[in-house]
């Protein structure tokens, strides 16, 4: 499917001269704030009190980026291995039971300190 057509294109560009250093600290702070360092700088730009701009109030912690992305990882493994049973018509193995379980519980903690 190919991607849908934008009725609002950002086609007009600002060119923006930064040392070294004052680019690190925007990289920083884009990341900081779970964005790409363009996006950042536009909503930098663009918002009315630049100072007190925060994209997400509640941004999460390193260790919890890290295990949204080892939790998406083993999701990745798990589908994959789903879709080889489906094709070849093999049984789950007996340990994928306790290994689910363990997943269901971890995602539900993880939703009760989110929400």
């Amino acid at each position: 499917m190919a991607r849908p057509k934008v009725s609002n294109l950002r086609d007009v560009s600002l060119k923006l001269h930064l040392t070294a250093t004052e680019y690190e600290c925007v990289v920083r702070r884009a990341t900081t704030a779970g964005m790409r360092p363009s996006h950042f700088g536009r909503a930098m730009v663009l918002t009315k009190d630049a100072a007190t701009y925060s994209p997400n109030p509640r941004m999460p912690s390193t260790m919890e980026r890290l295990n949204y992305h080892a939790l998406n990882r083993l999701g990745v493994n798990l589908n994959q291995m789903v879709r080889r049973m489906h094709q070849t018509g093999e049984p789950a193995p007996a340990d994928l039971e306790p290994l689910l379980a363990d997943i269901r519980d971890i995602l539900q903690r993880a939703l009760k300190k989110w929400l």
